[in-house]
């Protein structure tokens, strides 16, 4: 999920996210303009860390915890990014929020995959007793 998410998110990026009037001139600016570079680069970064997984590449780190670390980073700097740039938005900002949204989703089921491996390898079901 992250993986296709996170493909359709860089395409997303590169679309228009504002419209800007000048002389009665207007134009479109896509959305990696500003912190959205930002948002572009840990999109990629998502993007090939799930590709590694899934092509089986052994990296010594916590997979899900550093998925969904990126993951809620994408959600709060697009979060930021339709904020700072609330004037002129435009309809792929909206569709770039709901992907976002759909990584963050992802990003936490990646966090609860590692909660309950975490758990599994303390012995634990869970319960305080």
């Amino acid at each position: 999920m992250l993986l296709v998410a996170g493909t359709l998110y860089i395409v997303d990026v590169v679309l228009p996210w504002r419209q800007r009037c000048i002389a009665g001139e207007c134009g479109s600016i896509s959305g990696w303009e500003g912190i959205g570079v930002l948002n572009l680069l840990l999109a990629i970064t998502l993007v090939m860390w799930e590709a590694l997984w899934l092509a089986g590449t052994e990296i010594n780190a916590p997979r899900a915890l550093v998925s969904a670390g990126l993951a809620a980073a994408i959600v709060l700097f697009t979060i930021l990014k339709i904020v700072v740039d609330w004037n002129g938005i435009y309809l792929f900002a909206w569709i770039g929020l709901l992907l976002a949204l759909v990584i963050g989703y992802g990003g936490w089921m990646r966090w609860q995959e590692h909660q309950a491996v975490t758990s599994d390898l303390k012995g634990g079901d869970g319960d305080t007793e």
